[in-house]
């Protein structure tokens, strides 16, 4: 045979593309895939986050008659007041986003300067008697008043 090369070795190279191409799609599929599961484990932890600070900061501020629920501007705000200083949390949903701002219990609510809990389009608080019943986009959650007067 001359110069050519023998179908062995194009069988050979062949083989070893097709191993080479069959590892890039396995390791495009598996990013792709892990990328998924992160997206929704972020989305996850995010909502759970959202009604857990929630729970958690009523419950770490719970004085009797702390926690009422009032209306502003057709939006509900959830206040957990303290009594002896006059300041409280004000938790209120603002164009698509939770906000929390510590302040004067009497003072105007203050989107500009207040903290993004998390983003919700949803935000409603229900109170009957010392039982409160929020609901985001999230989920919902329900939380008793330890301290009813």
């Amino acid at each position: 045979m001359g110069k050519g090369r023998s179908p062995v070795a194009f069988f050979t190279l062949g083989i070893a593309g097709l191993f080479l191409a069959g590892f890039f799609l396995v390791v495009v599929f598996g990013a792709s895939t892990y990328r998924s599961a992160v997206e929704t484990q972020d989305q996850n932890n995010s909502s759970r986050a959202l009604l857990s600070y929630l729970h958690t900061c009523v419950r770490a501020n719970d004085t009797e008659g702390a926690v009422t629920c009032y209306e502003e501007a057709g939006s509900p705000v959830l206040v957990v007041a303290d009594q002896e200083t006059g300041y409280a949390i004000r938790v209120y949903q603002h164009e698509g986003s939770l906000l929390e701002d510590y302040g004067k219990l009497q003072a105007p609510l203050d989107p500009e300067g207040a903290a993004v809990i998390g983003k919700t389009q949803v935000f409603r608080v229900e109170q009957e008697g010392s039982r409160f019943t929020v609901t985001t986009d999230a989920g919902q959650t329900v939380f008793t008043t330890r301290s009813e007067k």
